[in-house]
């Protein structure tokens, strides 16, 4: 293994052994890094400017790749070869911003039919040496599976709220922009009398609309279709988004 500390400016080796990057990264603190990285319900991945993933842990890999997704896969490449154009400039776009209004992010998205929120910071050099090295971004990601968890995420002083223009539905993808409507304020509890008052339509037209929302992702009851909704985080702003 090569020596981390042969040349600081250069991009930090790529790895999926968190001790090692720390290493790399001492200003990320070792311990407080690897103790996050191995935290089971917590996705961490440090980026360059351009895309390149330098760590990614299991559970990132896993809640934008798929439960068998390993970091290995994708430690050492770049955003643009394996996810989709929209989502990659997206992204960019948002890096390079921030390192105009010096400002961490916080951003939602819908991905794989679940939601989430991930914070976003610009990693600061330390040593002189680092001056001209790359610019990193640490990111840390975490499902939020309803309302609740969504409020008890958001309130990080010092962050930017941003919602992601992209999403990725899963299973969700069957549905069509007005279902994405109901589905969400069904899922909210909503009775179809009080849909059919807030999207202006006939108690008969959201009826029909939740049997084919039904059909189509071939749920049998009312309880089911509320947590693929609650899942997913659905809101009435969600249908204009653009689908990856």
């Amino acid at each position: 293994m090569p020596d981390a500390t042969s040349n600081p400016a250069e991009t930090p080796q790529p790895t999926t052994d968190p001790g090692f990057l720390a290493s790399q990264l001492p200003q990320v603190g070792q311990a407080t890094f690897a103790a996050l990285a191995s935290e089971p319900s917590t996705g961490v991945g440090i980026i360059t400017l351009d895309g390149q993933v330098v760590y990614l842990n299991e559970q990132a890999a896993r809640i934008f790749h798929g439960d068998e997704a390993k970091p290995a896969e994708y430690v050492g490449r770049f955003w643009r070869d394996y996810m989709p154009e929209e989502w990659v400039s997206e992204r960019l776009r948002m890096l390079r911003a921030m390192l105009i209004h010096d400002k961490p992010v916080l951003m939602r998205t819908i991905w794989r039919g679940f939601q989430h929120f991930t914070w976003i910071t610009r990693i600061e050099r330390e040593a002189e040496a680092d001056a001209n090295g790359p610019e990193l971004f640490l990111t840390i990601t975490r499902r939020a599976a309803s309302d609740e968890e969504a409020e008890q995420l958001r309130p990080t002083t010092g962050f930017e709220e941003v919602e992601s223009g992209v999403m990725r539905l899963g299973k969700l993808d069957a549905l069509s922009p007005r279902e994405l409507e109901v589905i969400a304020l069904l899922g909210q509890g909503l009775t179809v009398k009080e849909v059919a008052s807030i999207l202006h339509r006939s108690e008969k037209t959201i009826d029909n609309h939740r049997t084919h929302i039904h059909e189509k992702l071939r749920l049998g009851d009312r309880v089911a279709l509320a947590e693929i909704a609650r899942r997913a985080g659905l809101t009435l702003g969600d249908s204009a988004r653009t689908r990856v």
